[in-house]
């Protein structure tokens, strides 16, 4: 059985694992561009994994790379818990794994490494000893959402005042956008931006027939009496959380508030599905700024990365 095959199996047997280190979700996101993904894995002495590592790879300039895959959270270390461990024991465990993990990795001969990991990794330290770097990002979390009428007090009251302002005009949420239509209407908005940050068709259209064929996804539209569509977001989830993963609003209706309304629409549908919204975060500070009017709370995750002598030096000469 080889490694992939291996953890294929783990992930099938271990329900905790998160959305974005599911092996549908890892395909979802690297077929359509034609891209592979791997995965290392740490077992313990009895042979049983206690620590998987799974990221896309690919080349170029003949160089290998290592990355987190688009509209993925992050994949990185993820590490299985062990009941009735203490801190002591659980801190030397994670150790002992990574250095196994980072030795499989070193042994790859990867030039760029780049991986954002899950928002539970804390204990960076052996990759760090082992010459990588890392920079804090944050995502913007409500972490209850099985109060939601509580949830929505906790929305600033701006953003409260759009969605009543939407729903005075007359604004409804369905949930029949077709994947082409959610790509269009984000293209619309990137265009209207000058932003060329556009992701392909092909990759909006397999997240989202994957996600909602195994009822783990969602297209909120909403949409004015004469049918125009003011804005949508797509929606995953797994039991531990919702992620806002694609937002769009049509440049002639920002101001309408549909774009709040679609998001409060959302949340609602899925609040008895999971335990938590993450709007996906953002180190923007405009769009900070809405996911904070939201509720939303800043967390810390950490993306890690090394790169070999030759990329530094390639990156220096083009400056």
């Amino acid at each position: 059985m080889s490694e992939k095959e291996a953890y294929i199996d783990f992930c099938a047997h271990t329900p905790e694992l998160p959305l974005f280190l599911q092996p549908w979700w890892l395909d979802a996101v690297t077929h359509p561009d034609h891209k592979e993904w791997e995965v290392l894995l740490a077992r313990n002495k009895k042979g049983e994994i206690e620590a998987v590592m799974p990221f896309v790879t690919g080349r170029k300039w003949g160089l290998r790379y290592v990355v987190t895959p688009q509209l993925t959270q992050y994949t990185g270390v993820w590490i299985k818990d062990i009941e009735g461990e203490t801190a002591t024991e659980r801190l030397s465990r994670e150790k002992r794994l990574q250095n196994d993990l980072i030795a499989q990795l070193e042994a790859k001969k990867i030039a760029f490494f780049d991986l954002k990991f899950p928002l539970t990794y804390t204990y960076w330290s052996p990759f760090f000893w082992a010459g990588y770097r890392q920079e804090t990002h944050y995502t913007y979390r409500i972490d209850d959402l099985s109060d939601i009428k509580q949830v929505f007090a906790g929305f600033d009251y701006s953003k409260q005042k759009q969605i009543r302002k939407a729903q005075e005009a007359g604004i409804v949420i369905d949930f029949e956008m077709s994947d082409d239509e959610l790509y269009d209407l984000q293209c619309a908005q990137l265009d209207e931006r000058g932003s060329k940050d556009v992701l392909s068709r092909e990759l909006v259209r397999s997240v989202v027939d994957v996600s909602r064929s195994r009822g783990q996804g969602l297209i909120a539209r909403a949409k004015d009496p004469e049918g125009n569509t003011h804005a949508a977001v797509f929606v995953v989830w797994d039991k531990h959380s919702a992620w806002e993963l694609i937002s769009a609003i049509h440049p002639d209706y920002r101001a309408s508030g549909a774009s709040t309304l679609v998001v409060w629409e959302a949340m609602q549908q899925v609040a008895n599905k999971t335990k938590a919204w993450d709007f996906e975060g953002s180190m923007i500070e405009p769009v900070e700024n809405s996911f904070r009017l939201f509720g939303g709370i800043p967390v810390p995750y950490y993306e890690i990365y090394k790169k070999n002598k030759l990329i530094q030096l390639i990156e220096l000469c083009k400056k």
